[in-house]
């Protein structure tokens, strides 16, 4: 595995991006980026390595699209194995167009920890001209301040970052150091302009998909907000639901997405709540038939809600599964679905849910102990609620207690009667 480096800017050059008096780097070819669909296309045409190349390197990308540190270190594979001579990579880019540069890797072929320096001057040429270069550091003997880690250069190659709309968004650049052998052609910088091309749209999709998360999760953040504005105790009963609904999950070994699904429905499974008259909502005694059927529709309500939303591909049934934490096994919940049609997601929140109600004190009840909460679970095992589901929550309880209630207390025995034992002939 190549280490991450640190990489700097070559000393001799000002905070200004000038020269300061230093030599300059010498460009010996450049390729506008305006060329680069005409590069693409001849290079793929002609080489077929690098026409798998890219194809691997478009699938790789694509399959780590949503994880910044997977993505880098597929872009840093790929480009040692897209350039045999190179011994240095550096990645630098900025996610927003003021931002500063910050390093996403910077790695020796070798591993041998040596710096990786790359010239103002170029970098400010690449983002601000959209040029690929081929070039080398101008080497004065003479000069004390001359950089020992460029000094050790013999070529480099460097390319913008461009995102969809020709944004630069940072540069990619590879270099050949001694003791390596073999200098940069013109012809490598084609390729890395093909190669940058391809890991700017990468990063670009992964940034876009950052913002719609934070888009995303500040639109829960609301709707949680408006429900603690009407009842904060529902809001902070959804929080005990979701806290309640991971540690099932986990059990359950739900992979990272659909954990994710849970998450975000188990929070937002009560915002229905809204559209029910306080009077109903916060009626301390029992509920008239005429009030459990209003209540009965909050789930309806949270459906239509949480419809509104836009949600990001892996998250698109989320209405469905917060509206669906009160089906039951047999099929007599709401919305009159049963058994494995109800999602796994919703069948984890409908039990979440009871244990908080019974776990937790309120103004009209006493909260009760773990295991008389198990009993009224048990009771209603493969009839209301998921056997399975029971059974990983009681694997949990001492964690969700302790973790989510502040209480310790012993995990419930099991409530299920004991097998007959056979009598002896």
């Amino acid at each position: 595995m190549v280490p991450d480096l640190s990489f700097e800017f070559a000393p001799e050059e000002s905070q200004s991006f000038q020269g300061a008096g230093s030599p300059e780097p010498t460009v010996l070819a450049w390729r506008s980026a305006e060329d680069w669909g005409d590069v693409r296309r001849l290079v793929v045409r002609t080489d077929t390595r690098v026409a798998e190349l890219l194809l691997g390197l478009v699938r790789e990308t694509a399959a780590a699209r949503h994880d910044e540190a997977t993505l880098v270190a597929v872009l840093a594979r790929f480009a040692f194995e897209a350039f045999p001579n190179a011994s240095h990579h550096v990645l630098v880019a900025r996610e927003q167009e003021e931002a500063p540069l910050r390093t996403l890797t910077a790695a020796a072929r070798n591993g041998d920890g040596t710096r990786v320096a790359l010239s103002r001057t170029i970098v400010e040429r690449a983002l601000r001209d959209g040029h690929a270069l081929l070039y080398v550091h101008g080497q004065d003997p003479g000069r004390a301040s001359e950089s020992i880690v460029l000094s050790r250069l013999e070529t480099a190659i460097v390319a913008p970052l461009l995102g969809s709309s020709g944004r630069p968004l940072g540069v990619v650049q590879l270099d050949v150091r001694r003791p390596a052998r073999g200098r940069f052609t013109k012809d490598d910088m084609d390729m890395l302009s093909v190669f940058a091309s391809q890991a700017g749209l990468a990063l670009e999709n992964l940034w876009l998909h950052r913002q719609q998360q934070r888009a995303f999760h500040s639109t829960i953040a609301a709707l949680v907000h408006s429900l603690t504005l009407k009842d904060p105790e529902a809001a902070r009963h959804s929080e005990r639901v979701r806290g309640v609904s991971l540690a099932i999950a986990d059990r359950l070994r739900l992979g990272p997405v659909d954990t994710e699904v849970v998450s975000v429905a188990a929070l937002l499974h009560d915002v229905g709540k809204q559209g029910v008259r306080d009077e109903v909502l916060f009626k301390p005694g029992a509920l008239t038939t005429q009030e459990r059927q209003e209540m009965d529709q909050h789930a309806t309500h949270t459906q239509g809600i949480l419809d509104m939303i836009e949600y990001p591909a892996e998250l698109w049934d989320v209405p469905r599964i917060a509206a669906y934490h009160h089906e039951k096994m047999d099929g007599t919940g709401p919305f009159g679905i049963g058994g494995d049609d109800i999602p796994l997601a919703a069948r984890i929140i409908s039990v979440a849910d009871v244990f908080d109600a019974l776990v937790s004190e309120r103004t009209y009840k006493s909260a009760l102990p773990p295991d008389e909460v198990f009993a009224v679970l048990d009771k209603g095992r493969g009839r209301d609620w998921d056997a399975a589901v029971i059974d990983s929550l009681r694997e949990a309880v001492q964690e969700v207690l302790a973790e989510i209630y502040g209480r310790e207390a012993p995990a419930p025995p099991r409530t299920e009667p004991d097998e007959p034992m056979e009598q002896a002939a």
